[in-house]
């Protein structure tokens, strides 16, 4: 009888617990979602992309998502604006963008494009170069699971001269 007594305890307590980590959880991705979208003030987005890239329009709809304004231009000839906003060939990815006098060149997520408004450095740009899985418009999930395929990846920030250094580190838990 009081072994019955203890196992009810335990696995009452180990509810308990569970509970706790869930709700504990449920809060932080809350407050994830909520930092996101920081009181920066950030100029009109005027974008660049080919008519046919899906994964640029997500990314557009990424930084809308998050309060910014964008301007979408469907061009022909991208490697024009990556050529007139000296976007090294190394950094050049599927969209450009421009904000204020900084170039943005590829799927940058909205946490990095804060960071540089809120920190102003003298750069010419930020870039995600290439395309990772996880990055905004490039997400894929799985209709299995609730997995979701993600990399890691950076975010780097170049100069005139072509000088590049790391701007920001984005993780992602894999689940």
């Amino acid at each position: 009888m009081t072994f019955k007594k203890i196992s009810i305890k335990r696995r009452f307590l180990n509810s308990l617990i569970f509970s706790g980590i869930v709700f504990a959880n449920t809060t932080n991705a809350n407050e994830i979602i909520a930092g996101t979208k920081e009181n920066i003030d950030i100029p009109k987005v005027v974008s660049y992309r080919t008519a046919s890239c899906g994964c640029c329009k997500k990314w557009i709809n990424h930084l809308k998502d998050n309060g910014l304004e964008v301007v979408d231009n469907m061009v022909e000839d991208l490697s024009a604006i990556k050529n007139q906003y000296q976007i090294p060939n190394n950094l050049r990815s599927c969209h450009s963008a421009q904000i204020a006098n900084y170039t943005i060149e590829g799927h940058v997520p909205i946490k990095s494009i804060n960071k540089l408004f809120r920190e102003k450095p003298i750069i010419e740009g930020i870039a995600v170069p290439g395309m990772p899985l996880g990055s905004p418009g490039m997400e894929i999930h799985s209709q299995d699971s609730h997995f979701h395929h993600t990399e890691n990846y950076r975010v780097v920030s170049f100069s005139k001269n072509g000088k590049t250094k790391l701007f920001d580190n984005i993780s992602h838990q894999y689940k």
